[in-house]
C-alpha cells in the first residue's frame, strides 16, 4: 500500500513509531480531546460488549481486540508496545480511558466492525455502498486484508459506474479495475456528468483523444454516407451494407493497446 492510502495510520519500524496516528505513539492518541469531553462520549448502541474501547468522534466501542490484533497489522504493532503508565488504567480499558483513533468518522468505523462481526446478519444484504466504501478505506488504512478482499467483492456488484469504479480503484488501490473501466468508457456512446465528476479532466482528455482516434481511422472517405467499416464487408451484388454508426465502430475495435499508452504503469 502507499503512504497515501495508509492516511493516519504510518508505521516506522526503525522509531517503533505506532502505525495508528502520526506523529508518535498510543500516546498521542489519548491527547486529542481532554479528559471532560471523554465522560460526555455515549456507548455505541450496536457495538458495546467486549473487551476493548475505542473513541470515535464522541462515540465508544466496545468490541473484541482479537480481530484487531490477529487480522491488522497496524494495530497488531501498536498493541505490541509497552503500555503507558496512567492514573485511568491500561489505554482502552475503561470509558475514561479510551484509544482515540483521529481522522475517522463514527459511521465509518460502524461499518468497518459489522464486517469484522457480522454475528447473525447478512451483511452482503444490509449494508449499502456507501458502508462497503467506509469498510474499505479503514481496512485499507489499517491493513485488514481480508475486509479489504470482502469489501471489494460486494462493491464490484455494487458500482456498475465506470467512471466510480476508476476513482475507487485509485484511491484504494484496487488491482485490475481500471483498464476494463477504462476500455468500457471509452467504447460507450457517451461520457456522463457523472463519469466527467468521477474521473477528472486529466483522464476525461486521454480517454477523448482515444475515442476520437480510433472512432475514424481506417475508415472509408467515400462521400456515400455509408462510410465505415462495413464497407469492407462482403455483400450480395446490387446490395448496400447498412449504415454503422461510429459509436459500433468503436466498440468492434479492440482499444487495449490505446489504453495502455495512455495510462501507462497505473494499470499495473
Amino acid at each position: 500500500m502507499t503512504l497515501e492510502h495508509r492516511a493516519m495510520i504510518q508505521s516506522d519500524r526503525d522509531s517503533v513509531e505506532s502505525p495508528l496516528t502520526s506523529p508518535g505513539s498510543m500516546e498521542s492518541l489519548t491527547n486529542a480531546l481532554p479528559t471532560l469531553e471523554r465522560f460526555r462520549a455515549i456507548r455505541d448502541p450496536e457495538f458495546y460488549c467486549r473487551d476493548i474501547i475505542f473513541q470515535v468522534e464522541g462515540v465508544l466501542f466496545k468490541v473484541s481486540r482479537r480481530p484487531f490484533e490477529e487480522d491488522s497489522e497496524a494495530f497488531k504493532s501498536a498493541f505490541a508496545l509497552p503500555p503507558l503508565d496512567s492514573p485511568e488504567g491500561i489505554e482502552g480499558s475503561c470509558d475514561t480511558n479510551p484509544i482515540e483513533l483521529g481522522g475517522v468518522v463514527a459511521d465509518e468505523f460502524r461499518s468497518l466492525l459489522r464486517v469484522l462481526f457480522p454475528g447473525a446478519h447478512d451483511i452482503s444484504r444490509s449494508m449499502s455502498k456507501d458502508q462497503w466504501i467506509s469498510a474499505l478505506k479503514l481496512a485499507t488504512m489499517w491493513d485488514f486484508e481480508n475486509v479489504r478482499l470482502k469489501a471489494i467483492a460486494e462493491l464490484s456488484k455494487l458500482v456498475p459506474q465506470h467512471g466510480e469504479r476508476v476513482r475507487l480503484a485509485r484511491v484504494y488501490d484496487i488491482p485490475g479495475w481500471i483498464e476494463p473501466a477504462l476500455k468500457e468508457l471509452v467504447q460507450q456512446d457517451t461520457l456522463t456528468a457523472s463519469d466527467l465528476e468521477a474521473l477528472g479532466w486529466a483522464t476525461v482528455a486521454k480517454l477523448i483523444q482515444i475515442r476520437e482516434s480510433v472512432s475514424f481511422k481506417d475508415c472509408c472517405a467515400c462521400p456515400c454516407n455509408y462510410c465505415t467499416i462495413a464497407h469492407v464487408q462482403s455483400r450480395p451484388p446490387g446490395t448496400r451494407p447498412p449504415p454503422v454508426s461510429v459509436a459500433q465502430v468503436r466498440r468492434a475495435t479492440d482499444l487495449s493497446s490505446h489504453i495502455r499508452e495512455a495510462f501507462g504503469p497505473e494499470l499495473f
